[in-house]
């Protein structure tokens, strides 16, 4: 029996071989398949030879806990035990130090709150976590058990990363509750810190395509410890939020939840002092979305969020000012503009394209201006016009007016519309990261000494995205990624070294992979793809279109880049005449870790570059609303032309961070999706196995590949592998006294008996094969010849047993007596 890739949704099955090779072809039997799908298939000679062998512990894979502990660790086996397992709604699995959770898209029984408190109850009598059962609070346990030791403490973090949908909010929610169990603690400050993350969803979670609380930005919650080893303060940094939603909903999708919850659940009269409306669809930043979201009441979203809001340290007066700002968010998507009437423009042109926007419906803007706090003629001004400073010579333009040193440029629609639409962008990422700094402001973060060592970091961080459309912030998450594998590979293989330097096996010659390509690709900071960006985005005139060009040119012999395959641009934008080539000219691929992605650089200076006109933030200072002046003043002062574009500073952000988890013991928690449509009950093993690509967890595979995938203990192998060597007792009578030397006798034997199809240099000293102080190392090549000689053996013994005479048959009862029984 060998482990087959097929096609299908199993993604890999258990097949037996049942007809030799002919004209280089064997033909095999699954031993299930879907409906409409053969049973029976037939595979190249050398395809069937390169498959992994089913090995003894394939009966006992829904009950294995840690998928390293199979022996032969393989992608077969390792989906064929998820499946397994989830079947027994057993959503936790370990591949050593990786912990994976299967999204069970319905309620289980290991992670109800009953049982997340016995198990805390069980856990603070355990003398080691590292004997607990795969499960989110035994990762959480290891990693506090592991810093409160030493007199000052060890640094820790459980990193969590997965898809959009595949549960890593809810893991996150289980991971603090679990910590909050077993470190015994209670009180404002960890009520603020379990509550923290539930209001952050509002702020920063939306409904996607594949999920409907899908998380729109990182956030590292590192949590601290007093002496007496409880929580006693925490701070929270976000990541990255997707700024483009606040201004689009996509089709199928929603906004952020906070607006939803708003119109749903705000109540009289606070709801007519904001101009609110009753439904998304009388808003232009909400109607083209979904107005409901499965699964999610948005009413009782309301009566959480101003509960948390009010636990979290948000009085009343401090709520209504954030909801003022939200709501004129909502206001000003509605702000239309046309293009002004020839009376009205001081030099009109003939060209349209020309003439500069007004505001199309003012009792809009008086909407926008009131709640923002400032006049409506001067927010009408800073939207329609700018103020520029041209040196040199005077410049005529039919939109320009000159004042002095000064020129006022009349912006058309389209730009009146981008300006708009940037200042709510603007407006709402402030509100969101005030949030956070208030949540921190409870939380104790400004008593935390950077010399404290006893804290517990969690990393909830969006997976790698590969869409039919990807854009700037896919290349930026994609990126994240890419440093976190770097990280999460380094981990593994320190820990494999660990375990061979204990085994005394040699290892200087194993090559493992990596993707320090990928890393200097996009973040060379001389030439990479991310500094080309900002490159471009110095150049006076720099575009798009000349940005993607100068990458063709300098990572022409770059095999991670590569440029686009012709005409997608015009699948993808539904091959409307003129935009093909436009977009097809703005096209790249980059070879990411976890496959090819195809992005696309539509305004991609324009995301990168992140300011507003210089006039706009001191517009939003100068508002009467103490909030947003006091949120826009460090802003105002500043020089916006010098501000670090966005690439740069989340890529700062992004090494400081590394920098941080690098300072700590990792501990890993990888969140899987069994099918795309969120049904229990499901597993499509293709989906599952792009994810464990995708969240690196195949790297578990890759690494122990790169090695010795195989390893048994020296008791098991020799219980596998003494039939080769029944004529030799010798051999096998140290199998007590010495048995290290019996296994590696064994392998000398087994290697002269193997044939022609097994490796010819010797298996011990090439060091295909390494017996170490408690396990046989194997290759898989060797593995494959062993199993040669093993199955010779065993086909003689079957033959001979079937020519022994059958037993007798017993001698049948003799018959009962009829009658009545005694005593009847």
């Amino acid at each position: 029996k060998i482990w087959l890739s097929v096609s299908d949704e199993d993604a890999w099955v258990v097949a037996t071989v049942i007809r030799g090779p002919q004209s280089g072809h064997v033909r095999l039997r699954r031993d299930d398949a879907p409906p409409g799908v053969d049973i029976e298939v037939e595979r190249p000679e050398a395809e069937v030879a390169a498959c992994s062998i089913v090995s003894d512990s394939e009966p006992t894979l829904a009950a294995c806990e840690d998928i390293v502990g199979l022996g032969d660790v393989n992608f077969g086996a390792m989906l064929h035990s998820f499946r397994l397992r989830l079947e027994k709604d057993r959503i936790f699995t370990n591949i050593g130090p990786v912990l994976v959770v299967m999204n069970p898209y319905r309620p289980v029984d290991s992670c109800a709150p009953s049982t997340m408190l016995e198990m805390a109850k069980k856990t603070s009598a355990s003398t080691d976590a590292n004997d607990l059962p795969p499960h989110a609070h035994s990762s959480v346990a290891r990693a506090y058990s592991s810093m409160v030791q030493g007199k000052h403490g060890t640094p820790q973090s459980v990193l969590v990363s997965g898809e959009s949908g595949a549960g890593k909010t809810e893991t996150i929610k289980l991971c603090m509750a679990a910590l909050a169990n077993i470190s015994r603690s209670t009180g404002s400050t960890t009520e603020a810190a379990l509550e923290s993350g539930l209001l952050l969803e509002a702020f920063g979670n939306a409904m996607t395509v594949y999920n409907h609380n899908s998380s729109r930005f990182g956030k590292w919650c590192s949590l601290h410890f007093g002496a007496d080893a409880k929580i006693s303060s925490g701070v929270i940094q976000s990541y990255l939020l997707e700024q483009s939603r606040i201004v689009s909903a996509p089709s199928g999708e929603r906004n952020y939840h906070i607006f939803y919850y708003m119109l749903a659940g705000m109540p009289e009269p606070l709801r007519s002092q904001l101009y609110l409306y009753d439904s998304p669809a009388d808003y232009a930043y909400l109607r083209d979305g979904e107005a409901k979201a499965p699964g999610i009441d948005d009413a009782t979203g309301w009566e959480e969020l101003t509960s948390r809001l009010q636990l979290t340290g948000f009085d009343e007066a401090e709520q209504r000012t954030l909801f003022e700002l939200l709501a004129a968010v909502l206001a000003l998507g509605n702000v239309r503009f046309a293009e002004a009437d020839a009376a009205e423009v001081a030099n009109p042109s003939t060209d349209k394209e020309d003439n500069p926007g007004k505001v199309a419906d003012a009792a809009a803007l008086s909407v926008v201006a009131d709640l923002l706090g400032m006049k409506q003629k001067e927010l009408e001004a800073k939207l329609t016009t700018k103020v520029l400073k041209i040196n040199g010579p005077s410049v005529f333009s039919k939109r320009l007016t000159r004042q002095g040193s000064t020129y006022t440029l009349a912006l058309s629609p389209e730009q009146c519309g981008d300006t708009r639409d940037a200042v709510a962008r603007a407006v709402y990422s402030a509100v969101f990261d005030h949030v956070i700094k208030r949540l921190n402001q409870t939380l104790g973060a400004g008593s935390i000494a950077a010399s404290d060592r006893r804290s517990i970091g969690f990393l909830d961080i969006f997976g790698f995205e590969n869409f039919a459309f990807n854009s700037f912030e896919q290349l930026c998450i994609n990126f994240t990624n890419e440093r976190l594998q770097a990280q999460f590979t380094d981990s593994l293989i320190k820990r494999q070294q660990e375990e061979w330097k204990r085994e005394g096996v040699h290892c200087a010659h194993i090559s493992f992979p990596d993707n320090a390509g990928q890393i200097e690709l996009l973040d060379n900071s001389k030439g990479g793809v991310l500094a080309l960006l900002d490159e471009e985005c110095a150049v006076p005139k720099g575009s798009d279109e000349g940005y993607v060009s100068k990458m063709h040119t300098a990572f022409a012999s770059n095999e991670l880049y590569c440029k686009p395959r012709r005409g997608k641009g015009a699948a993808l934008h539904g091959g409307k005449p003129g935009v093909v080539t436009k977009y097809d000219a703005l096209q790249f691929i980059v070879h990411h870790y976890a496959g090819e992605v195809q992005y696309t650089a539509s305004r991609w200076l324009e995301k990168n570059r992140g300011t507003l006109h210089p006039d706009l933030p001191k517009l939003l200072a100068g508002s009467s609303r103490p909030l947003l002046a006091s949120l826009f003043a460090e802003r105002a002062a500043a020089d916006e032309t010098k501000r670090a574009t966005v690439g740069a500073s989340y890529r700062s952000s992004l090494r400081a961070l590394s920098q941080t988890m690098a300072a700590t013991t990792q501990h890993f928690i990888r969140c899987i999706k069994p099918n795309m449509e969120q049904r229990p009950d499901h597993f499509n093993g293709q989906v599952v196995s792009r994810q464990l690509r995708y969240t690196g967890v195949a790297a578990v595979v890759e690494i122990q590949r790169a090695g010795y995938p195989i390893s048994y203990t020296h008791a098991s192998f020799i219980g596998r592998y003494r039939c080769v060597a029944f004529d030799k007792p010798e051999l096998l009578a140290m199998a007590q006294s010495d048995p290290r030397q019996c296994c590696a006798g064994i392998l000398e034997y087994a290697q002269k008996l193997a044939g022609e199809s097994a490796p010819k240099e010797p298996w011990l000293e090439s060091l295909l094969a390494q017996v170490g102080a408690t396990k046989v190392w194997l290759r898989a090549e060797v593995l494959n010849a062993l199993e040669v000689p093993r199955r010779s053996v065993t086909g003689r013994a079957a033959v001979a047993c079937q020519r022994l005479p059958p037993p007798p048959l017993p001698h049948p009862p003799p018959p009962r007596a009829r009658g009545r029984r005694p005593g009847r």
